[in-house]
């Protein structure tokens, strides 16, 4: 971990959902990396307790709070739990979505499910964003948001709720970015492609449609994701996504051409 005096975030609060595994706990090792402070949010206390316990024992400042986001309130609850800790936050990694069973599709998907899946992806996102959006216009802090979405978002997965959560939070990022970036606020889309992380389990024929011949790994998501929350990187760029694939979205039904 780079010292934080050399980093490109130090002394800047992050607040991180799903930080207790995947993508959003990756994320929060690079973030710590560049000096960042972090607030861990999930809804497993082992999971959690790991992450912090793993950044802090490689030096990072970080806190955390259980808070299960597919309550109504539960987005507001962990940004006062941030900005009470902290005082203020900087950025926020929205990466918490409710685990996915290939079982729920169309015919028997329960309501309870669809709901939990809109309310972690969509509501509690916004909720969010909203409640910190409010906090930067009022103290001029040119936050960054970072939406974590889904290649789903354009192309059906067999889960509804799933997919089409998936496609109103890339709008979520495009409304919100088109209204806050007047006040210096910047709202981007990281979308993964097929990553090795969060009990995914592909079929085997999968790894041969991706171009680069394998499944990702959470590391290589969130190195990307890191740019777009660093002003050096990306101070020009909002209302953008960043697909992180390996090429599947490529994928089609004819084979490539060898030259």
């Amino acid at each position: 971990m780079a010292p934080e005096s050399m980093g490109l975030l130090s002394g800047e609060v992050a607040l991180v959902t799903g930080a207790g595994h995947g993508i959003g706990r990756a994320m929060c090792h690079e973030l710590a990396g560049e000096g960042a402070i972090l607030f861990l949010i999930d809804v497993d206390a082992s999971r959690l307790t790991a992450s912090l316990n793993a950044l802090r024992d490689a030096g990072a400042e970080a806190d955390g709070a259980l808070i299960d986001l597919s309550l109504a309130g539960s987005g507001v609850m962990a940004v006062e739990h941030a900005l009470s800790r902290f005082g203020t936050v900087q950025m926020l990694v929205h990466a918490a979505s409710p685990p996915r069973s290939e079982l729920d599709r169309w015919d028997v998907v329960s309501d309870q499910t669809w709901e939990a899946m809109y309310r972690v992806n969509v509501s509690e996102g916004f909720q969010m964003a909203r409640h910190l959006a409010k906090h930067w216009i009022g103290e001029a802090i040119a936050g960054r948001m970072l939406f974590v979405t889904s290649l789903h978002a354009a192309t059906p997965r067999n889960l509804p709720h799933y997919a089409s959560s998936k496609a109103a939070m890339m709008m979520l990022v495009k409304e919100l970015a088109r209204s806050l970036a007047k006040h210096s606020i910047r709202v981007n889309a990281l979308t993964p492609g097929a990553i090795a992380a969060g009990g995914f389990k592909p079929n085997p024929d999968l790894q041969a449609k991706i171009p680069m011949q394998r499944l990702g790994e959470s590391a290589e998501v969130a190195a990307m994701g890191i740019t777009l929350l660093i002003d050096r990187f990306s101070r020009y760029v909002t209302g953008s996504e960043v697909i992180v694939d390996g090429g599947l979205g490529l994928y089609n039904w004819f084979d490539p051409h060898d030259a």
